[in-house]
């Protein structure tokens, strides 16, 4: 029997393998999966396509490996082979396929519809029905019109209360947590600061401004010329420290006692390098075995000034007041360390502990002023005010008033008489506490009491079933309309 066969790409769907199949004019129609790629149909797609070759007259076969096409085509009675050739030799199995069933057209709609829907009475086609239902219809309308709207907001002023109580505060390190009785935890604050304070210098010291200066004869001790360079350092006699060295380079000529007058300068500034005469003789170096050395005038130019030099006095001086600043006013320096609310316990504020101090200049240098800076660390305990807090809002909310609610924002608290530390480092003190309430109102209830009734009317219900500290401010949209909406959504609540 003659075959179509079919070749399938692997970019082919059901749709393009139908318009493939429209062009086959043979009993049979063999589709070929491709091999090496994958290309799977689902049953459905094979169903549609074995429906599609039925209407053409022909039969499916199915050339594939795929174990998941075969199973969908032995569900659907399609044939499947390993090859083109096996397909061409084996037996296919006829398929049998469902006829779909049509339903016979009525052979009269008329008189169906007519035996389904009987004819409606002639009343309802009187003029006066219809004018009835039409004004229903209004009343409908305009009913709606009414619920839905007018819209009303309605702003109360509640009448509000000062809630105010004392209560016994205890703060120990012992306490983790904060509990209603009154205890709350002490925590330990450590604070490292940094000072700094400065003086005018009370001492006077000279201090060298200018180096002497002055000339040195060289005569030479041998037969030979000398050299003498730039630098040549020549050392009084007396004292050892005092140098001076030659401004510019010099030769002794040959022959003993042949001599050179060359200008020196000291090394060092200060008076004690005005020398006088005859003191500049030791050479430094080799040249002190081929030449002599003499000044012939008295070196002059060295000069000393006075300038400010901090004492010893000055440094104690300092320091003491530096303490005492710090000691006079602990507060303020552990006060740095904490939080706005925070408290401090004043009995709690340990010595301070010195960690540096550094004096500018060091002992001994000139200046104007004396600077130190001191680093210091002090330990104290405190409470914080989130513990406090929680303290006063646990309380209040204890001694709070049926059917009121606090007001956001209006709590305060503040300890009364001193604070006290005892030996266990226990702090006590009392603390004042205070916040507005106002009454609980709901928003639902109120617009149940005012739905539907007229604005004065409205106006007096609240004010006889609340407490108000104003009277109720009432709008209505439209201005016109003097009656609450009759639907609780339309009615806004506002409390002031």
């Amino acid at each position: 029997m003659k075959t179509q066969i079919i070749q399938l790409e692997p970019h082919d769907d059901h749709i393009s393998i139908r318009d493939k199949m429209n062009w086959s004019k043979t009993p049979r129609i063999l589709l070929i999966f491709p091999r090496r790629k994958r290309f799977d149909l689902d049953t459905l797609d094979l169903k549609l396509l074995q429906r599609h070759a039925h209407n053409l007259g022909a039969e499916l076969g199915l050339v594939t490996k795929s174990l998941k096409v075969i199973r969908s085509a032995e569900a659907l009675a399609i044939p499947t082979f390993a090859d083109n050739l096996a397909a061409q030799r084996g037996t296919w199995i006829p398929q049998k396929h469902n006829k779909v069933k049509r339903r016979r057209s009525h052979p009269d709609l008329r008189e169906a519809r007519t035996s389904v829907r009987p004819q409606e009475a002639k009343w309802r086609d009187h003029i006066v029905v219809r004018l009835g239902s039409l004004l229903l219809v209004g009343l409908a309308l305009l009913s709606l019109l009414v619920a839905f709207i007018p819209s009303a907001r309605i702003t109360l002023y509640p009448e509000r209360r000062q809630q105010s109580i004392t209560i016994p505060v205890r703060a120990s390190s012992d306490v983790q947590h904060v509990f209603i009785a009154g205890s709350v935890p002490a925590h330990t604050l450590r604070v490292v600061l940094t000072d700094e304070r400065s003086l005018t210098a009370s001492a006077q010291t000279a201090v060298p401004s200018q180096g002497a200066s002055g000339s040195v004869i060289f005569r030479n001790l041998t037969d030979q010329p000398i050299r003498v360079p730039k630098g040549t350092i020549v050392r009084s006699i007396e004292d050892a420290s005092i140098r001076f060295e030659t401004d510019f380079e010099a030769i002794v000529n040959a022959g003993v006692d042949e001599d050179i007058e060359v200008p020196v300068s000291a090394l060092s500034f200060g008076e004690s390098g005005n020398l006088d005469v005859g003191l500049l003789q030791a050479i430094e170096g080799e040249l002190r075995f081929s030449l002599a050395a003499n000044n012939p005038e008295p070196t002059s130019g060295g000069r000393n000034d006075l300038v400010r030099v901090p004492s010893l006095r000055d440094r104690e001086d300092l320091r003491e007041q530096m303490i005492f600043g710090l000691t006079t006013d602990p507060d303020k320096l552990v006060a740095e360390g904490l939080g706005a609310s925070d408290m401090l316990f004043p009995d709690t504020i340990g010595e301070i502990e010195i960690l540096d101090e550094t004096y500018s200049p060091p002992e001994g240098e000139p200046a104007d002023r004396l600077t130190l800076e001191m680093q210091v660390a002090v330990e104290a305990q405190y409470a914080t005010a989130a513990d406090q807090e929680m303290l006063a809002r646990a309380a209040l909310a204890a001694s709070l008033p049926p059917s009121y609610t606090p007001e956001a924002d209006t709590l305060t608290y503040a300890p009364l008489g001193d604070l006290e530390t005892d030996t266990l480092g226990v702090t006590t003190w009392k603390m004042r506490v205070e916040q507005k309430i106002i009454p609980t109102i709901s928003t639902s209830q109120v617009a149940g009491w005012v739905q539907g009734q007229k604005l004065e009317n409205a106006q007096e219900i609240l004010k006889n079933e609340l407490e108000l500290q104003n009277a109720p401010k009432i709008e209505i949209i439209p201005s016109w309309w003097k009656w609450i909406p009759i639907t609780p959504f339309r009615i806004e609540v506002v409390v002031e």
